[in-house]
C-alpha cells in the first residue's frame, strides 16, 4: 500500500485511473484506502475533487466493461472449468448466475461497494449474457457511487483522515453488512412475492373482516407480537447502555448480593446449577423438544424447521454479535461475553420446549408451574455464573433478553405460518364445496 501511495503522489490521476481499472479486472488492489487518500490530496489542493471522481469512475467503468466482455466471450463453460484457479469455481459461478439472472440490475448497483463481490460482478453479467445496455447503466452508476463515496469521504475529513480512518473502516464494514442483509432480504421477498401477497390478503381478511373467527389464534399472535416488540426494544436499550459502559453499577450491586448470600458452602449446588448450560443438558432438552413435536403429530415438519432455525439463529446471532462488538469497539474496555452465549441457548432451547408444551398440552396449571420453574432456573444460572466469575451479570441478562427477542420472533413467525395453514385449508374446503 505504501508503494501505491508513493506512486499516487508521483503520478496522480494516472495511478488512480489504472488502479480502479485493474481492480475491476480481478486484480486485488486496496482501492478504498487509495481513493480516500485521493480525497485528502484534493482537500490539500494537490488534486481536483471533481476530476478525481471522474478519473476514478472512468477507470472503473472501463475495467468493468472489459470484465463484462471477458465473461461474455469466454462464457460459463470456461469459468466452470478453470474458474477455481481465480476463486470462481463451479459452485460459486452457479450461485452467482442464478442470483444475477433474477436480480442482476439491483445487485450491480450495490455490488461494487462490497469487497469480494465487485471483482466478479461484471464477469458474471457477461457470462449470463445480460444486455450490455442494462449492464452499462446499472454498473456505471454503482462504480461512480463507490468511487465518489470514498473520495468525498477523504476530502471531508481532510487532515483528520489518519486519525479517523480506523473507525471509518469499521463503520464502512458495518454498512456493507447492512447493505448485504438488505439485498438478501430484497432477493428473498422478490423470489416469494406471490406467496407473500396471497398470504397477506388471507391474513388481512381473516383479521379485519372476520372478527369472530380464529379468536384464540389472533389473541396468541397479538401476544407474541407484543412480547417480541417489548424484548426487541429492551435489547436495543441494553446495546446502548453497553456501548456507553452504563452497566458498572448494576454489576457491582448484583455481585455484592450474590457474594453476601451465597457463601462458599453453596459451591456444590452452584456447580450443579452451572452445568445446566452444558452441551449434554442442552442436548437432552433439545431431544425432548423434538420428541414432543413428533408425538403431537401436528405440523411436525413446520415445528421442527422453526426449532432448527431457532437453534442455528441463536448460534449465528451470538457469534456474530460478539465479533461485531469486538470489531467496532476494540479500543474500549468492554466485556467479551456480552451477550452470554450459554444463557442465550438456555432461553432458546428451554423456551421452545415450554412453548411446545403450552401449544400442544392443555394442562395450563402444569404449564404455569413449569414456567415459574424455568424462570427460577434462569435466576439460579445467573447466580452460578456470577459466583464462578465466568461472565458479568449484565452479560447474562443480555443473553436472556437477546435470545428472548430472537425466540419470540420465531414463535410469532411459526404461528403466522400455522395460521396461514388453517386459512388455506378452510379456503380449499370452501372451493371444493
Amino acid at each position: 500500500m505504501n508503494a501505491l501511495i508513493h506512486l499516487l503522489n508521483e503520478y496522480g490521476y494516472i495511478v488512480l485511473f489504472f488502479s480502479l481499472m485493474l481492480e475491476l479486472i480481478i486484480i486485488p488492489i486496496p482501492n478504498e484506502a487509495l481513493m480516500s487518500y485521493v480525497g485528502v490530496l484534493a482537500f490539500q489542493g494537490k488534486m481536483n475533487l471533481i476530476l478525481s471522481i471522474l478519473v476514478a469512475g472512468l477507470g472503473g467503468i472501463i475495467g468493468a466493461s472489459i470484465s463484462y466482455w471477458i465473461g461474455y466471450k469466454l462464457g460459463g463453460p470456461f469459468f466452470k472449468k478453470y474458474g477455481r484457479y481465480i476463486h470462481m469455481g463451479p459452485e460459486k459461478m452457479e450461485k452467482m448466475e442464478h442470483w444475477y439472472s433474477k436480480y442482476g440490475k439491483v445487485l450491480l448497483v450495490v455490488s461494487y461497494i462490497i469487497p469480494g463481490i465487485r471483482h466478479v460482478a461484471s464477469i458474471i453479467s457477461g457470462v449470463i449474457k445480460l444486455p450490455f445496455r442494462s449492464f452499462a447503466v446499472f454498473s456505471y452508476i454503482g462504480v461512480f457511487l463507490w468511487a465518489g463515496t470514498f473520495i468525498f469521504l477523504g476530502y471531508s475529513l481532510g487532515p483528520k483522515w489518519d486519525k479517523y480512518q480506523g473507525e471509518i473502516k469499521k463503520w464502512l464494514v458495518l454498512a456493507s453488512i447492512i447493505a448485504g442483509i438488505a439485498v438478501l432480504a430484497y432477493i428473498v421477498i422478490k423470489a416469494n412475492r406471490q406467496f407473500i401477497k396471497e398470504s397477506m390478503k388471507l391474513i388481512f381478511h381473516a383479521t379485519f373482516k372476520r372478527y369472530k373467527s380464529f379468536v384464540k389464534v389472533k389473541i396468541l399472535l397479538l401476544f407474541m407480537l407484543i412480547l417480541f416488540a417489548a424484548l426487541f426494544a429492551l435489547m436495543i436499550g441494553m446495546i446502548q447502555d453497553f456501548i456507553a459502559n452504563e452497566f458498572g453499577h448494576f454489576n457491582i450491586v448484583f455481585r455484592t448480593l450474590v457474594y453476601s448470600i451465597f457463601t462458599p458452602g453453596w459451591s456444590g449446588i452452584i456447580s450443579i446449577v452451572y452445568a445446566i448450560a452444558s452441551v449434554k443438558v442442552l442436548s437432552v432438552l433439545a431431544v425432548l423438544t423434538v420428541l414432543i413435536v413428533l408425538l403431537n403429530r401436528k405440523n411436525i415438519w413446520l415445528e421442527l424447521l422453526f426449532f432448527a432455525i431457532t437453534l442455528i439463529g441463536t448460534l449465528l446471532f451470538s457469534t456474530g454479535i460478539h465479533w461485531l462488538f469486538r470489531f467496532l469497539f476494540s479500543n474500549k474496555q468492554i466485556s467479551s461475553h456480552f451477550p452470554d452465549q450459554p444463557a442465550m441457548f438456555i432461553v432458546s432451547i428451554g423456551g421452545f420446549l415450554l412453548y411446545t408444551l403450552f401449544r400442544h398440552r392443555r394442562n395450563y396449571h402444569a404449564i404455569t408451574i413449569l414456567l415459574v420453574l424455568f424462570l427460577g432456573v434462569l435466576a439460579a444460572y445467573s447466580v452460578s455464573v456470577v459466583s464462578i466469575q465466568t461472565a458479568e451479570p449484565s452479560d447474562i441478562m443480555a443473553g436472556y433478553v437477546f435470545s428472548g427477542a430472537w425466540t419470540s420472533g420465531m414463535f410469532f413467525a411459526l404461528e403466522i405460518f400455522r395460521f396461514l395453514s388453517l386459512l388455506k385449508k378452510e379456503q380449499n374446503g370452501q372451493e371444493s364445496n
